[in-house]
């Protein structure tokens, strides 16, 4: 799946974004397992759920910033298979 963002600096907030989500959702997931690890409810597993999804949530902002930013592949494509591209 490739969500095209066209904005390079909407990409970069993305990306920042991104990062943001993982290491607090990353921070707080641990800091609520240390805190409730003898303890947990159905209300703390609710919360380390939320956490884990915000943390692949951030990941995924984070791999679709970095894939946006990136020049494109499909010149290399086209050498490989000897057709011209056009500058």
């Amino acid at each position: 799946m490739r969500i095209e963002v066209r904005s390079r600096v909407g990409n970069a907030i993305l990306g920042v974004v991104g990062v943001l989500y993982v290491c607090a959702g990353a921070a707080l997931l641990i800091y609520d397992l240390v805190q409730t690890w003898g303890a947990s409810s159905l209300v703390e597993h609710a919360v380390q759920l939320a956490l884990i999804v915000s943390v692949i949530s951030g990941a995924f902002f984070a791999v679709t910033a970095v894939r946006n930013l990136s020049p494109p592949r499909h010149e290399a494509r086209h050498r490989r298979e000897g057709t011209a591209v056009s500058p």
